[in-house]
């Protein structure tokens, strides 16, 4: 390795082009993380020029890695693939193409000709592919097409080329958050040189450096000395690999300035670094690798955070920590997502790096599937009825499930109903979901010491006794609803048990229709009741009343707590097309089911229309028929051999 201190103008000046795998991420800086404090640096390094002061401090840029690619050709540019330090060589391109694009504004040619000794190489005639070698920075395929436009297209064609993204009628980009980061830090640079040049920012600290000097410098020394303090005030540590040294590990030792690499971006360039280093016969490519199996992961529905647990992270962190898990059956730290990838791969040997990728590729699919939840398959139809339970847990079991090449689809779309019923049942029940994670990840472990099939999921589900883990039977599943207080266990979830029974309750003969959208809970018995529904004894009940006892018996204290628990059962509530005012919600039956007719076309409240008193009596009576529409929804697995 060879390593050393080197100013920016003479890494840019040398006729060398630096590639940028093609396998490394998209250009990521921004204004306030880099661009600002980059501007604040060459302005203060501008004015250091202005004002004449001895300039002995370099301002350091961090390290270029760069790693010599082929054989020295008199008809090619000498290449270097680009390890560490893209995001600084490509902003130092776009800061030089803003200070070149503003020169040619303002006539300043001698400038402009100069700053593009430093974009472009020259000797056309002396490369074989003179419109890829004349960039001095060349940069990933995403990058490419707009960067290659940026530095060849000048401001005005720019303007016509791209009219969404600049200010109708001005020379000015819009900084839209969908306008891509090459633009808008183009964009940024350029408006800073041309506020810095045509304005006093440069003039005031240089005025008062000298009584003397009467006028700022003009206005074209003052553009020079902004790009001459990049190309000579600012420095690199430029390092070059030699035959021996380790690119992965030194590429993984570094981090961009102020943007560190992301888990997935290490796992990419690892991927790809082993297919430089170890091409078999017959295997294609880094590049046809990269073009053909991992593209689909350069989509921006990979880049978008979500939020999973503590965690906060691109969709594409979260399925790469879901497909080990998936695969090893067993937790992965999330937070030592790289080094729990190269422990997988360690432990997994693929034959070649090809089947690794179409393996990612496979297991990718089926987890966009499940997170975009549009499909019209069961593993759509699953991914939708979960979402609400908010049960993520479960998600590499999903993705063995969907993926096990020996099951059907009807055995696949069995096994995820068995696992819907898991999650609901144990809610409903009031079982908590602390112990999921290593649950689910235990029944892969177990499916794969045996075989994959839906009676073996099925029976590794029932299997567990235990409260942590067990799956609530037809009975404890029918005292959960119609004992429990429901409304207060599952929270805005019972919305979803109510609509699946009157999905479940309709027939073909039905004159009611689909159910309306927006859908409301409603209590019949309402949830401040002692104002207009009196006790069976015909009396009203106090509200000091109200936790006098938790035993139910048949003494007034009693009645009134078995009347509280119930009015959040199952029973006793149901949907309706917009909520009930306050006074009609909290008034007596008769007024209540008359509104309730109004709005209502459900099969959840014919029973309820043709009460004529709404008691205890009625609430059990409905919330037993409910019941057992639900086990039927959510039914408990009886696994055949």
């Amino acid at each position: 390795m060879k390593a050393g201190p080197v100013v920016v103008g003479q890494i840019l000046q040398n006729r060398w082009r630096f590639c940028v795998p093609i396998y490394q991420r998209h250009y990521v800086w921004n204004e306030k993380k880099q661009w600002e404090p980059f501007w604040a640096d060459i302005r203060t390094k501008a004015i250091e020029r202005l004002e004449g002061r001895d300039r002995r401090f370099s301002h350091f840029m961090g390290a270029v890695v760069l790693e010599s690619r082929g054989a020295f050709s008199a008809k090619r540019v000498p290449s270097f693939q680009v390890v560490d330090g893209q995001q600084r060589l490509t902003t130092f391109q776009l800061f030089l193409a803003a200070a070149r694009d503003y020169a040619k504004s303002a006539k300043f040619e001698a400038s402009a000709l100069n700053i593009d000794s430093y974009i472009f190489n020259d000797k056309l005639n002396l490369m074989e592919e003179p419109d890829v070698e004349k960039f001095k920075v060349w940069p990933t395929q995403y990058d490419r097409p707009l960067f290659i436009d940026i530095l060849t297209l000048g401001r005005t064609k720019l303007r016509v080329k791209y009219p969404d993204w600049f200010y109708k009628g001005q020379d000015k980009l819009y900084t839209y958050n969908n306008i891509p980061k090459l633009m808008l830090g183009y964009g940024y640079f350029f408006e800073k040189i041309k506020h810095a040049v045509e304005t006093s920012d440069l003039e005031s600290e240089f005025a008062n450096a000298s009584e003397e000097v009467d006028s700022g410098p003009p206005n074209e020394s003052k553009l020079d000395a902004i790009w001459q303090a990049l190309v000579e005030e600012f420095k690199v540590v430029e390092i070059v690999l030699e035959d021996g040294d380790d690119a992965q590990v030194i590429f993984e030792t570094l981090n961009e300035r102020g943007e560190p690499l992301l888990a997935a971006d290490l796992i990419r360039n690892n991927i790809f670094q082993r297919a430089d280093a170890r091409t078999k016969p017959g295997e294609p490519t880094a590049e046809k690798l990269f073009d053909l199996h991992w593209k689909p992961f350069e989509d921006h529905f990979w880049e978008v955070e979500e939020k999973q647990g503590r965690f906060k992270k691109p969709r594409l962190e979260f399925f790469l920590a879901n497909f080990i898990a998936g695969q090893i059956a067993s937790e992965v730290n999330l937070s030592k997502l790289f080094t729990e990838y190269k422990a997988f791969i360690h432990g997994r040997a693929y034959p070649m790096i090809v089947d690794e990728l179409i393996e990612l590729g496979r297991f990718g699919t089926i987890y966009r599937d499940l997170i975009e939840r549009n499909s019209a398959s069961p593993l759509g139809d699953f991914a939708r009825k979960l979402l609400p339970w908010d049960q993520t847990t479960v998600y590499p079991l999903v993705l063995r499930l969907w993926s096990a090449a020996g099951l059907e689809t009807a055995d696949k779309a069995r096994s995820l109903s068995a696992l819907l019923s898991y999650i609901v049942r144990r809610a409903a029940c009031g079982l908590n979901n602390a112990n999921y994670n290593k649950l689910f990840l235990s029944i892969i472990a177990k499916l794969d010491s045996s075989d994959w099939t839906c009676v073996s999921v099925e029976r590794a589900l029932v299997a567990s006794k235990a409260d942590s883990a067990r799956f609530p039977d037809d009975a404890e599943f029918e005292r959960g609803l119609t004992t429990k207080p429901l409304y207060s266990v599952v929270g805005p979830r019972v919305r979803l048990i109510l609509e699946a029974i009157e999905k479940a309750m309709r027939t073909k003969f039905s004159d009611a229709g689909e159910a309306a959208t927006g859908l409301t809970v409603e209590h019949i018995l309402p949830q401040s009741w002692t104002e207009n529904w009196r006790l069976p004894d015909g009396t009203k009940a106090q509200l000091k009343e109200m936790w006098m006892t938790s035993v139910e018996d048949g003494s007034r204290a009693g009645v009134i707590t078995r009347r509280q628990r119930l009015k959040h059962t199952l029973g006793n509530l149901t949907l309706l097309t917009k909520p009930l005012n306050s006074t009609v919600t909290n008034g007596p039956f008769e007024q209540k089911r008359h509104e309730i007719d109004k709005h209502t076309m459900l099969q959840l409240n014919r029973c309820i229309l043709k009460a004529s008193v709404w008691d205890e009596e009625s609430i059990t009576e409905r919330g037993d028929d409910l019941a057992a529409v639900a086990k039927g929804i959510w039914p408990y697995p009886v696994p055949t051999s």
